[in-house]
């Protein structure tokens, strides 16, 4: 296979991972939306959390650049079961748990107010990012948590945690760092084609967890690799379970984004079949994953690529014929 690793690396690192500072940013996001919400609370002597379960991709470390700084971020807000009951013992619904944190979180200083969605309170930054605030319940009895929906209803945000940790936890420190870099490549593959509905990136992860076999050296050939073997999976079974609540993610085969994942999939690994030819150039090469990644991150090193190529091949030329010496004339 025609070795791009350093230009695999490269994107990841220049267009896909978030950089130290763009972690910060969002930790302090998050940080001073929890001040938020718990003062808002106290203030409308309304319950506080018990603790905030920060999930998602910020959690997991798999959280890609966004355009136009559209990050977000998931921070759960959990609240005892006792503190959710009213005067009379009466639960409070799932709705006005939302309509509770939304209240909350909108202190006046925001050009858009938080908004209530169907799981959660969505809080919008000025700037780009935006907070989800999923609310939860803790049962008394059980420990479980519910997540505040259309109604109340079983999750497990924690599990989840758990869970991408049990999955790291296979591999040795750089098959855990490669891991991650997988998983943000294959999220890099759809966000780049934004005209399309896929699967989250939860069901992407799911996914890469399915198909990552363990640390390769070459972060271009893992990636390859993931892309095919996910491709054969959606060819028998486009269905994904949740890994950790009896739920399914994708419950059809008729689901239109785990097909239209497959189709694009489907193309991209034909696309890389190039890689794999005794003829293939570096400017093959590049362009073909310039291709699967919809990009001009490798533009520049194509256009190298392609006149160092020249270069030999008029070299070459040359040297197949050299010029003949001129014949002496006469007198000479």
């Amino acid at each position: 296979m025609k070795d791009c690793d350093k230009d695999i690396r490269g994107y990841h690192a220049d267009r896909v991972a978030l950089t130290e500072k763009q972690r910060a940013d969002l930790r302090e996001r998050r940080d001073a939306n929890r001040r938020r919400v718990e003062n808002g609370l106290e203030a409308n002597d309304d319950p506080v959390p018990e603790e905030f379960v920060i999930q998602g991709s910020y959690a997991m470390r798999t959280t890609i650049q966004e355009p136009g700084n559209d990050y977000d971020i998931d921070d759960g807000a959990v609240f005892s079961e006792q503190s959710l009951e009213g005067a009379r013992g009466a639960d409070m619904s799932a709705l006005d748990a939302r309509k509770m944190v939304r209240e909350a979180a909108d202190d006046g200083s925001f050009k858009r107010a938080p908004e209530i969605k169907p799981n959660c309170v969505r809080v919008f930054y000025n700037d780009g990012p935006h907070v989800d605030v999923p609310v939860y319940r803790r049962l008394t009895d059980s420990d479980d948590f519910e997540l505040a929906g259309p109604d109340w209803r079983v999750s497990d945000p924690k599990g989840v945690n758990a869970w991408f940790k049990d999955c790291l936890d296979r591999y040795c420190d750089a098959g855990r760092k490669q891991f991650r870099q997988v998983v943000r490549l294959l999220k890099s593959f759809c966000k780049n084609r934004p005209s399309y509905a896929l699967p989250s990136g939860f069901v992407l992860t799911v996914l890469s967890d399915e198909r990552y076999h363990g640390l390769d050296d070459r972060l271009d050939r893992a990636v390859r690799d993931v892309l095919v073997s996910v491709t054969d999976r959606l060819r028998s079974d486009l269905t994904v379970k949740h890994p950790v609540v009896d739920e399914w993610l994708i419950g059809s085969d008729d689901d239109s984004r785990t097909r239209k994942l497959r189709e694009l999939l489907e193309t991209a690994v034909e696309d890389l079949d190039v890689l794999s030819r005794p003829n293939c150039t570096r400017s093959m090469a590049l362009k073909a994953w310039k291709k699967v990644f919809n990009t001009d991150y490798f533009d520049d090193e194509i256009e190298a690529a392609s006149k160092a190529a020249m270069r030999a091949s008029s070299i070459a030329v040359a040297g197949a014929h050299p010029s003949r010496p001129k014949p002496y004339g006469r007198g000479e």
